[in-house]
């Protein structure tokens, strides 16, 4: 029964969002940045830390992530890579 906590702890914890702080930029896709792309990755970065936020309250509260299914990595990741964000 030991050993099965610890992998039961992961999967609670891999459900996570990832912070915005912690997502890298993807490669670049060659496409010039304009402000529509700087305006929706501000929105979709809001959106994922708060996402992040309800995750670790949750885990921290009642161990279980409370963010739902509202992560934007991949587009995070593109858009960082097309803006220049590090």
């Amino acid at each position: 029964m030991k050993s099965v906590l610890p992998i039961v702890l992961l999967a609670y914890l891999a459900g996570c969002a990832t912070p915005p702080s912690n997502i890298k930029a993807a490669a670049y896709d060659g496409r010039q940045c304009t402000q529509a792309d700087r305006d929706r990755l501000a929105d979709i970065t809001a959106r994922q830390q708060r996402t992040a936020n309800k995750d670790a309250w949750g885990v921290f509260m009642i161990g279980v992530p409370l963010g739902g299914n509202d992560t934007h990595e991949p587009e995070i990741a593109r858009l960082k890579g097309r803006c220049g964000v590090k």
